[in-house]
């Protein structure tokens, strides 16, 4: 867990002694320009001192106890600050805004600072302050202060459709934050989900998969259709990786999202490997987000036809869609 001590001697340590930069500004830039009545104090600033430099406009207060030493800055990282400095030790930030701590780029419209069950929270703070009754705080870390990714991902999850969860549980695990099998581990220690059938489904369901496009085509279109069960994220030569590979068949699909349309320079390795796997005998298809979505028996179709050309033995299953449209 952070604490006052620990930033103020990382700080000193990051200076050589001959710096003249007080060691209470130290610590506010490790702060993001925070820093609290009581920290300022124990660094040898007179408590008159502080409201005299409010007063003349060198310092802002934002809240009673928080002095802020970069007045007119706003960003998500400096609410991030100032909502755990006000919410005291031990305190985390919760929900999107631990999961922007721990690397993941994402819109976080509203923070959460999770705080021992037994405190009152205080008031006048830029987040959310919830009790935590899970023991999120006990598997928290970092400066400042956030729960695990596990937990972070389970609040997050609260109210979410497939989609939009789909989407979150992928990023994470495909930046290696964490793994399908400890978010359910967390998952089940927990007793009141409200969606928990709906995370427990696509937890199962995101082996290999990185993105919600590749999980819709899972669904959609390969099992809704009953076609071979492929395998995920295969490198077939060197430094290259192929999103469905149906093994036996010589057949990979390539599935696009709006990102790859964008990245000119992704498109060119895309073509290059898939004019390598052809000179290999490797058919490649490639469908983008409105093929998946919006026409998937017609993708599903075309991928078995494919698959019968190169010796399937199976006919086409129609899905439901199929039969009434």
């Amino acid at each position: 867990m952070w604490s006052i001590g620990g930033w103020a001697s990382k700080n000193r340590s990051m200076h050589p002694r001959q710096d003249p930069t007080p060691a209470h500004r130290l610590l506010a830039a490790g702060q993001q320009g925070y820093l609290t009545a009581e920290q300022a104090v124990r660094l040898g600033l007179p408590a008159g001192a502080l409201d005299r430099l409010a007063a003349q406009g060198h310092w802002d207060r934002p809240a009673r106890g928080l002095y802020d030493l970069r007045p007119g800055q706003d960003s998500l990282d400096r609410r991030v600050w100032a909502a755990v400095l006000l919410a005291g030790e031990p305190c985390a930030v919760g929900g999107l805004g631990a999961l922007h701590l721990l690397g993941m780029a994402l819109d976080v419209p509203g923070l959460v600072v999770w705080v021992p069950d037994d405190r009152r929270p205080r008031p006048a703070s830029p987040a959310r302050i919830r009790r935590d009754g899970l023991d999120r705080l006990a598997r928290a870390g970092g400066i400042p202060p956030r729960i695990c990714a596990e937990d972070a991902l389970l609040d997050a999850c609260r109210g979410l459709a497939a989609g939009p969860m789909v989407s979150l549980l992928a990023d994470a695990i495909r930046l290696r934050l964490t793994t399908a099998q400890r978010v359910a581990d967390q998952l089940e220690s927990r007793r009141r989900v409200p969606n928990r059938r709906l995370i427990e489904a696509i937890l199962g369901d995101l082996h290999g998969v990185e993105s919600t496009l590749e999980w819709t085509y899972r669904r959609d279109v390969e099992r809704a259709h009953r076609l071979p069960e492929a395998r995920r994220q295969v490198s077939l030569s060197a430094g290259t990786r192929s999103d469905v590979s149906y093994e036996g068949f010589g057949v990979l699909v390539e599935l696009d999202g709006r990102r790859g349309h964008l990245d000119a320079a992704a498109a060119f390795r895309d073509l290059a490997r898939d004019n390598r796997h052809a000179g290999a005998g490797l058919i490649t298809l490639r469908y983008g987000s409105a093929d998946v979505r919006g026409r998937p028996c017609q993708v599903a179709r075309q991928v078995w036809a494919t698959l019968v050309a190169r010796g399937l033995g199976e006919p086409f299953h129609p899905c439901r869609r199929c039969q009434t449209t």
